[in-house]
């Protein structure tokens, strides 16, 4: 093990590396973004991250265990939720769109500044200038409605399924901006080895909240409140603020 993971370990001896689930859990099926350390990510086929880690840490005090699923991007995963095959989604953003078919826990989990990064060789560094610049996007990505309005309308938008995908393109010049939490990319540029070909602008495009999603009629529903309260109080415990080195940590030293 790294020695800086030793050391964060020492640092946050009250997290558990794995949540404690009940011996005689009930099980359910949860599924995340791929793409968004330290919040979510894949590794050897398994989501780890700050949100499963939350999300068995808030559910074994109901008796239930979590499997967490890979559906392969965050589309497919959000496509699962509206067809009943997942009971939840570890975070996501609430959009008018989503709020069709989900419900939404009453604090966020996170609230994420999103920016546009670009590359150096890009000589219009001024977001939303973007009648003859190609916009970078994931399957599955929502910034906010108004953000959301304004890219569907841009005639340049090509969406791929990973990030790696779209920070080489980036990188490469063969896309113009991409918009991403400023922290997932900061994350992201610095393990593809890209900090120096890539940056963020400085405008901020829109502040998002992560929140904990269930499917409407999910068999976690009624339980709601009370996983808004549990969250809530480990917020104001500074829970989620002291467990993110670990996770940004681990994200970085994983082949």
């Amino acid at each position: 093990m790294p020695l800086m993971l030793l050391l964060l370990f020492a640092l946050l001896p009250s997290l558990p590396l794995q949540a404690q689930e009940p011996v005689h859990a009930r099980p359910l099926t949860a599924c995340g973004h791929p793409e968004s350390p330290p919040l979510s990510w894949v590794q050897d086929g398994e989501l780890i991250g700050i949100t499963p880690h939350l999300a068995r840490k808030l559910l074994a005090e109901h008796g239930y265990s979590v499997n967490m699923q890979v559906f392969g991007n965050w589309e497919r995963c959000q496509l699962a939720a509206r067809q009943g095959k997942v009971d939840l989604i570890l975070a996501a953003y609430k959009t008018r769109r989503r709020e069709q078919d989900f419900v939404f826990s009453t604090p966020p989990i996170v609230a994420e500044p999103v920016v546009l990064f670009t590359h150096f060789g890009n000589g219009n560094q001024s977001p939303w200038n973007l009648s003859d610049k190609t916009l970078g996007m994931l399957f599955g990505d929502s910034f906010g409605d108004d953000f959301d309005q304004a890219a569907a309308r841009h005639p340049h938008v090509e969406r791929v399924s990973t990030g790696e995908q779209n920070f080489h393109k980036l990188a490469l010049g063969r896309i113009d901006y991409m918009p991403i939490g400023l922290g997932t990319g900061k994350l992201q540029a610095q393990k593809f080895g890209l900090t120096g070909q890539v940056f963020a602008l400085p405008d901020l495009v829109t502040l998002e909240h992560y929140h904990l999603t269930l499917p409407k009629g999910s068999v976690l529903e009624p339980l709601l409140p009370a996983l808004s309260a549990q969250l809530q109080a480990l917020i104001d415990d500074h829970y989620i603020e002291r467990i993110t080195p670990y996770f940004e940590r681990r994200y970085l030293d994983t082949p």
